[in-house]
């Protein structure tokens, strides 16, 4: 691949996503701006949430609006994600960069002797497979992918420390 550039988003960034990272029983308030030209959501992917916090295809988040949707961790330990869902953006926006890991923590799980140090030895692995076209931009809906993305990186490499590492896979 050269180093063509192709538009990309992110959030907080210009690409991928960060990590949120909760306990449960927090409260929370999440501010999504739409900064996009188009229509987005955000949905949070497994997380036990009332309807309208849910941020599916319903919630709709035109350009330059926010969405504020508030919520109690109701989730054991668990490893969830986030990305948009609906208005048909779902696979553009992800595949761009919109997603991201969702943590939820528990006193349950705090107290296991497991890796517990984010991005040292409990790492978040987002996979992605990508498809660019003539023009080297990233290609949608394609079934000829011919790229492997790992945390946004074509050919990644992880220097594991040497300990019992805990990996998170998305």
């Amino acid at each position: 691949y050269s180093s063509t550039t192709t538009p990309t988003y992110g959030i907080n960034g210009s690409w991928m996503s960060p990590t949120i990272i909760v306990n449960k029983g927090d409260s929370v308030t999440l501010n999504v701006t739409n900064s996009l030209s188009v229509k987005t959501t955000m949905h949070w992917h497994g997380l036990h949430v009332a309807p309208q916090n849910d941020g599916g295809p319903h919630q709709p988040i035109n350009p330059g609006a926010t969405w504020s949707p508030s919520f109690r961790i109701l989730n054991n330990a668990s490893t969830f994600w986030y990305h948009p869902h609906g208005a048909g953006q779902t696979d553009p926006q992800v595949s761009k960069g919109l997603a991201g890991f969702f943590i939820v923590h528990d006193a349950a799980e705090l107290a296991l002797n497991i890796p517990h140090t984010y991005g040292i030895d409990d790492v978040p692995i987002v996979v992605q497979s990508k498809a660019f076209d003539v023009l080297q931009q990233i290609a949608i809906a394609t079934n000829m992918d011919t790229a492997i993305f790992v945390n946004g990186t074509l050919n990644p490499y992880f220097n594991a420390p040497a300990q019992i590492v805990r990996f998170r896979l998305l």
